[in-house]
């Protein structure tokens, strides 16, 4: 037989019907002939929450996030802030507002802009740890948001859940304002307001703009950007590469005020052969990790001072192998699945090009510092090809799960931890400045402190560093800014291993001119698989003990008098 279709007039209580040789009737629904009332009733509710919810998307979606991002805050703002790290970013910003220069006048391993950046925020709302952390803040806030913007393209809870995932990797770092994690909020953002530029000339000087400021915190960003920005600045029109270049100059001028101040020789020396050249020897671990024994000394720390946690899986050395290999094989899957999409494609490129931070120190740290970009491309790239678009943002949420299930320890207790730790230490104040340090030290910390204080004139040079100078491997940093009154007795305001401790290096000549040493054996015990266990310069340990006298002990800190 063959099928006739029967096709009435199309009114509101139409029904159109569809005979078929091959099967039965079939009707498209229509109102002629309504369903009972039970179903209908039903079916109608449905139909009204799912137009509330699609109404209402935006704040359903962004609730939670709100909710995710500022529970933790106070904990992180009263996190202890001794750390090396840290310490170098106070001390750092604090002696640019006195007029001294990065490379020129003290040590530093990357570009400008984040001192320069802590010094203005210095000069305004005072010296302190929270207002350093409030910078960091919102470096992380400016990355968050690149993010969504880029993911939003995909749907609200998409973008959503894309920007809680990254929050939720970088968040157990505290908010250190730290120099790598504004390059990436830059970065991105270059990237956001790139795929957003078309034909706005504006917009591609803005992106040129926010390149440049990337770069002048890190310049070994330039791979990720190249990576990232290059196919879609080629792909624009000449007008609108001249506007993007001449942002990325714009953006980028700082290097010509850092060369002027600081000198072309002490800038090339402190960016390029210290970081690149000296320091790696020491810095840089196997790869792959090693998944019998942690190959980076806090890792052995951490498992030392926290002992075991009875989480399932595996071991934590196993953990940080897994990571590794997991944040590669995820690059490579992401980019497979975003072959064709040119914007994603663009993203993900970018957080390919940070992969070398990763090979050099394969760390826990470093594995999130470009998983902070991976894993929110790989989130998007899922969520793209999800059949149900109402489910889209269970692709992040899925990439987290299955993080935390491969690295309970490093991902899993680490975001619970930021949210639920109770043990954030005691606060030490001393001289006006207030800093959180672990509470089994604070009372040997102001101890030792007070006893400078009452031998020591203002003006004074104090040198902060380890018991043993011929091993440069850590030093206590943040005890700079509890002495405001007092100068950084050496250009080596950090400890690095093939820095301070290089045969031919200054910290020799610079402890001979010291006032005062703080030194601490806490790092005695330092041991990796790179040079840092092998001695440098043998000569600062040879001044110290020839002109220096110990004051006091406390602890693990020794306090030196130049005698």
């Amino acid at each position: 037989m063959v099928g006739v279709d029967v096709v009435p007039v199309l009114t509101p209580a139409a029904t159109v019907v569809a005979m078929d040789g091959e099967g039965p009737a079939r009707s498209v629904p229509g109102n002629r002939h309504r369903a009972p009332s039970g179903a209908g009733s039903s079916s109608s509710r449905l139909d009204r929450l799912a137009d509330f919810v699609h109404r209402q998307r935006w704040l359903l979606a962004t609730v939670p996030f709100l909710f995710l991002f500022q529970f933790p805050l106070g904990a992180l703002f009263a996190e202890p802030g001794n750390t090396m790290e840290e310490g170098t970013l106070l001390i750092g910003g604090e002696l640019v507002l006195r007029g001294w220069t990065p490379h020129g006048d003290f040590e530093h391993l990357y570009g400008p802009a984040d001192l320069w950046t802590l010094a203005a925020a210095f000069s305004i709302f005072g010296v302190s740890i929270t207002v350093e952390r409030v910078v960091g803040l919102l470096y992380r806030v400016v990355l968050l948001w690149a993010i969504y913007r880029i993911a939003g393209r995909w749907g609200t809870g998409v973008a959503t859940a894309t920007a809680g995932l990254a929050w939720l990797l970088i968040a157990p770092f505290g908010l250190i304002a730290y120099s790598w994690i504004a390059a990436l909020a830059f970065g991105v953002a270059a990237l956001a307001v790139a795929l957003d530029a078309d034909e706005s000339s504006h917009r591609w000087l803005a992106a040129g703009a926010l390149a440049g400021v990337a770069l002048l915190f890190r310049a070994d960003l330039i791979l990720a950007l190249a990576l990232g920005l290059g196919p879609l600045v080629r792909a624009a029109g000449r007008e609108h590469q001249k506007r993007f270049v001449a942002g990325l100059g714009g953006g980028a001028v700082g290097y010509v005020v850092h060369l002027a101040t600081a000198g072309p020789a002490a800038v090339v020396e402190g960016m390029l052969i210290d970081p690149v050249v000296r320091l790696r020897a020491g810095r840089r671990l196997p790869v792959p990790p090693n998944s019998d024994t942690a190959d980076e000394f806090f890792a052995r720390l951490d498992d030392f001072i926290r002992g075991p946690d009875n989480l399932p899986g595996l071991g934590r050395p196993a953990q940080i192998t897994a990571l590794f290999w997991v944040t590669l094989l995820a690059a490579v899957l992401t980019i497979w699945l975003v072959r064709r999409d040119r914007r994603l494609r663009a993203f993900s490129l970018l957080a390919v090009g940070a992969i070398p931070q990763l090979l050099q120190r394969p760390t826990p740290n470093h594995i999130k510092f470009v998983g902070v970009l991976i894993f929110p491309a790989l989130a998007i790239a899922l969520a793209r090809h999800l059949r149900w678009r109402a489910l889209s943002g269970l692709a992040a949420v899925w990439v987290f799960a299955c993080l935390a299930a491969i690295a309970p320890h490093y991902v899993g207790r680490a975001a619970f931890d930021t949210y639920f730790e109770t043990d954030l230490g005691a606060e030490l104040a001393f001289n006006s400045r207030a800093i959180a340090v672990d509470s089994d030290d604070v009372v040997d910390l102001f101890s030792i402190l007070r006893t400078l204080d009452s031998l020591a004139e203002p003006g004074d040079s104090v040198f902060v560093g380890p018991e043993r100078l011929a091993r440069t491997n850590y030093s206590e940093t943040f005890l700079y800014h509890l002495l405001p009154d007092y100068e950084p007795a050496s250009y080596h305001i950090q400890m690095n291993p093939g820095l301070a401790n290089r045969e031919g290096g200054r910290l020799a000549a610079d402890i001979e001119q010291a006032d005062w040493l703080i030194l601490t054996n806490l790092f005695n015990g330092w041991s990796e698989p790179n040079d840092s266990t092998a001695d440098g310069d043998l000569r600062a340990d040879a001044v110290v003990e020839s002109s220096f006298c110990p004051v006091s002990s406390f602890g693990p800190r020794t306090l030196y008098g130049n005698c």
